[in-house]
């Protein structure tokens, strides 16, 4: 990112259809001062390999919210087939969002260090595992509790790593884009889970064919990660050209994955640079405190903290919904599946919309301060207000599908301002939204019958939109200090 000066061609990367080094070329061809080094891009993956990445994390990053809430309406069945109370069954629920909260923490700073393809393909599995038990256990309840337990182990460290490979392969400007599919995908699937686990026990009668779809989309999910997703986490390949020799191994491809990245021409000079050599890395097991020592910064705080409250406040809903719509209307598993659909809409329409206009804001800010925005290396957001172009015109997003805004967008800021950790950073999010996730689930039932569910709604609506206009007020005017106050005490120490 440099001063604005009108005199020079601004390169728009949405229409430019040259690739970075084309335009880069054109400009030493046209240029009558010396030929200057050329711009090391910030990631060899073009828009089409984006493009696939998307999609791979979308369906990834669905996993864990859609296996949460596929189980919603099973409740009443597990309840008769266990011979235990709705506390009981609920339960399992709080279990697996304890569960759900702290493994981002373990996985995430071990996808920073070691690289994010191995640690997905490492997760699934357990995940594919846990289902497949849960399908052929059919009378112990506590082995219900330990099963649900083990797949919140395998699938709660997608979207964290999701966050991780978005930071890798998209400058700050270009983020948006990117991080509104995905995490619409990730949020639709706590939305599509009732649905489709109230047709599934509709139709069957029982729980069994929910696991089972379950293993099913497991074991897909480890067929497309194995086949298609690269390594990209900066700390082991760099821009994504590092660590990959010229001939194919085994290792190599388990590590590393498949070779369709990259741009031709800047893979081909970037290589020739840097004459990479086999990875040879060895396994580095990040410190699982790291997240821990995130929240303790004041400009991080306050981001997980707003996500968190929201998060957890609409989750106790969906969690409260099938005892309401079962109970006071009499409707069966179908039914309360398909109440969730109009949430499903909102969520989709907010993120879709949201991740070109996080774009759009970006682009504005700059333009405010004088900036011109680097599609190419990068901007330097030392210098560059990204708290106030994150959170810029966000007051009108807590009515209706617009609140979905607020969760996309200061999840993005987060990492935006973790640069070094991305994973890490998002685990530390994940960990206080899933911790009140499932505190708020856990006193749901007691709250309801202590005070009724009209002022227990009303009070949940309080908290939210509290916890929403503090962090819209603070964030945009004090982050950018708080941030920079962080960045230099951590060079001293």
């Amino acid at each position: 990112m440099s001063p604005e000066n009108p005199s020079l061609p601004r390169d728009d990367p949405e229409t430019d259809e040259n690739t970075p080094s084309e335009r880069t070329d054109k400009r030493e061809e046209t240029s009558s001062e010396p030929k200057a080094a050329t711009i090391q891009p910030y990631t060899i993956f073009g828009k089409r390999h984006k493009r696939v990445l998307t999609v791979l994390l979308a369906t990834a990053s669905l996993t864990s919210p859609f296996t949460q809430t596929v189980y919603l309406p099973l409740l009443p069945l597990l309840g008769e087939r266990y011979a235990v109370s709705n506390q009981s069954v609920n339960l399992t629920i709080t279990f697996y969002s304890i569960v759900q909260a702290v493994t981002p923490a373990l996985f995430a700073p071990f996808s920073d260090n070691t690289g994010r393809r191995p640690v997905t393909l490492f997760t699934f599995l357990i995940y594919t595992v846990a289902s497949l038990a849960l399908a052929l256990v059919k009378s112990e309840y506590v082995g219900l509790l330990i099963l649900r337990g083990l797949q919140a182990l395998g699938a709660s460290a997608s979207v964290s790593i999701a966050y991780g490979i978005i930071a890798d392969v998209c400058v700050p400007s270009e983020r948006g884009s990117m991080i509104g599919p995905v995490m619409s995908a990730a949020n639709v699937g706590t939305l599509l889970g009732p649905i489709f686990g109230g047709l599934i026990a509709w139709r069957s009668g029982g729980q069994e064919w929910v696991f089972w779809g379950l293993v099913i989309f497991g074991t897909v999910n480890i067929g497309f990660i194995a086949g298609c997703l690269p390594e990209t986490a900066r700390s082991v390949v760099g821009d994504g050209s590092q660590g990959r020799s010229r001939q194919f191994s085994l290792k190599q491809w388990m590590l590393l994955g498949p070779s369709w990245i990259g741009l031709p021409d800047v893979e081909k000079r970037q290589a020739v640079d840097s004459t990479p050599e086999e990875s040879k890395r060895r396994v580095r097991f990040g410190n699982p405190l790291a997240s821990l020592k995130i929240m303790l910064w004041k400009d991080a705080a306050f981001i997980i903290v707003l996500g968190g409250v929201n998060y957890a406040v609409w989750n106790s809903f969906l969690a409260m919904m099938p005892s309401i719509y079962e109970n006071d209307y009499g409707w069966n598993q179908l039914k309360v599946g398909l109440a969730y659909l109009p949430g499903a809409v909102g969520v989709i329409s907010g993120g879709v919309v949201n991740g070109r206009w996080m774009d759009h804001k970006y682009r504005k800010t700059a333009g405010e301060v004088g900036l011109i925005v680097d599609g190419v290396a990068g901007d330097d957001l030392d210098i560059f207000p990204i708290e106030k172009a994150r959170c810029r015109d966000l007051f009108f997003a807590s009515v209706g599908f617009f609140g979905t805004f607020l969760f996309f967008c200061f999840n993005t800021l987060l990492i935006d301002v973790h640069p070094e950790s991305p994973s890490t950073a998002a685990a530390a999010a994940t960990v206080v939204r899933c911790g009140l996730s499932a505190l708020a689930v856990a006193i749901m039932q007691p709250l309801v019958q202590a005070i009724g569910r009209g002022w227990y709604l009303t009070l949940m609506t309080l908290l939210i939109g509290g916890a929403q206009g503090l962090g819209l007020w603070a964030i945009p005017r004090y982050g950018q200090d708080w941030r920079k106050k962080r960045r230099e005490k951590l060079r001293t120490e």
